[in-house]
């Protein structure tokens, strides 16, 4: 495939820099001939820091270290980036004939990676196995087509979640919330009884990591309120009733005090980060941060997760449908051991070494196993896995999405803030948008 991006937008992701490992070193790794011992050098770039505290980073290397012990023919090694830059890092490198030869693809951003030429389809290998696997593979496999064409396997399922800190609501004498509504009362009531120390309820409006934590809400809220931020046809759909009620929900949050101007600086790192801290009372968050959010000191069972609350009583909102996926690079030239690693990492095995890390499976049986079965939070995983079966929401994530959520979050930063009138905002947006697609 030889689809590149245009020059305006392929600067614009070149100048998401690491300053850790340098741009020249990366744009120069990727698919080499093999080793001297005959070994093929498989580099995988990822999100996953396999060094750091996430306990999926530590489910990683184990991976690959079970996968490099397995067989000789080829060895893995990892390069660990930001997620908010690894995309931009990716297309560049391939853009110059380098790049991973294995590449770990947030869904959303599969699109912008398939137009920008950094990853080939995978149809000729994956059919046998997608085959084999059938009803097990839980995950909807065309949402990783483009064009028709399988250019990425998700490994990981993932669900957005309400969560909340039991012991605050409990300090404060708040109930949990069971409609949206109730949490923005919820989210004022604790924030003011704090002294404004305590965010109530934290939706993030920074423009940093691509205004990833708005989008999150902002999506569902959407479709709870019957439309969609992207239609079928492409083009964006959110000036419509839903998404100015959604907004508008946003906004009301705001004006009752939930939250403050405080998380014009918050994105989705630091609404999860003042989760940790107990300065953030009530968010809705992943199901992949989950098991990290515990493991910080005080937090434990204190951080309650549930489906997150519906517009009426008894209604819940629905979840996007995404997850983490693993392509092949563009310029490899090991396809056959990369599909090897593909699907190492997607055996029953490695996906109950990342169940076991608070990754919801992608394999249907992988629940029956021990390791999943006997975890402390069994039932919480079989409760994410059936919220997801019951009102996930398949989500259009065009190329230039990470474009749009930036834009969007900084008009509702106006909206929400500085009394811009919602539809107009809303559709100023969408208009550019649109225009810009013909």
């Amino acid at each position: 495939m030889s689809i590149r991006l245009d020059r305006r937008r392929l600067l614009m992701l070149g100048a998401a820099t690491i300053a850790a490992a340098g741009t020249g070193s990366l744009a120069g790794c990727g698919s080499d001939d093999a080793s001297g011992d005959g070994v093929a050098d498989l580099q995988l770039w990822t999100f996953l820091d396999p060094t750091g505290t996430d306990p999926r980073g530590k489910a990683l290397q184990e991976i690959v270290d079970g996968f490099n012990g397995s067989q000789s023919a080829a060895k893995v090694t990892v390069t660990s980036i930001n997620y908010a830059k690894i995309d931009g890092e990716v297309i560049r490198a391939a853009n110059t004939g380098g790049g991973p030869d294995i590449v770990n693809i947030y869904l959303p951003q599969l699109a912008q990676h398939v137009e920008g030429g950094s990853v080939q389809p995978i149809d000729e290998f994956a059919k046998d196995w997608l085959a084999q696997a059938g009803s097990d593979y839980l995950f909807p496999v065309d949402s990783a087509k483009i064009d028709g064409e399988l250019m990425a396997l998700p490994w990981e399922s993932r669900v957005w979640l309400f969560w909340y800190r039991k012991d605050i609501l409990d300090k404060y004498g708040v109930t949990p919330p069971t409609t949206l509504d109730e949490a923005v009362a919820a989210g004022a009531a604790v924030r003011k009884a704090s002294g404004n120390k305590v965010t109530g309820f934290a939706i993030g409006l920074s423009e940093q990591s691509l205004g990833a934590d708005f989008m999150e809400k902002f999506d569902p809220l959407t479709a709870g309120y019957g439309g969609a931020v992207i239609g079928a046809d492409g083009k964006a759909a959110f000036a419509g009733d839903a998404g100015v009620q959604a907004m508008a929900m946003v906004k009301k949050f705001a004006d009752a005090g939930a939250f403050g101007r405080e998380v014009l600086t918050m994105g989705a790192d630091e609404v999860v980060n003042g989760v940790k801290a107990g300065t953030v009372a009530m968010a809705i968050a992943g199901s992949f941060r989950v098991a990290a959010t515990r493991s910080a000191d005080g937090v434990g069972d204190n951080l309650v997760t549930s489906p997150v609350p519906g517009v009426t009583a008894g209604r819940r909102l629905p979840t996007a449908v995404a997850g983490q996926t693993l392509a092949m690079g563009a310029n490899t030239e090991h396809p056959e051991q990369v599909w090897a690693f593909m699907q190492y990492y997607l055996s029953a095995e490695s996906q109950a070494k990342f169940a076991a890390a608070g990754v919801l499976p992608v394999l249907r049986s992988v629940y029956d196993q021990p390791a999943v079965a006997q975890a402390s939070n069994a039932k919480e995983l079989l409760e994410w896995r059936d919220y997801l079966a019951a009102d996930g929401k398949v989500s259009v994530y065009p190329p230039d999405y990470s474009e749009l959520s930036t834009n969007l979050v900084k008009a509702a930063q106006k909206m929400v803030f500085d009394g811009a009138a919602i539809p107009a905002g809303l559709t100023e947006v969408q208009n550019q948008y649109n225009q810009n697609r013909k």
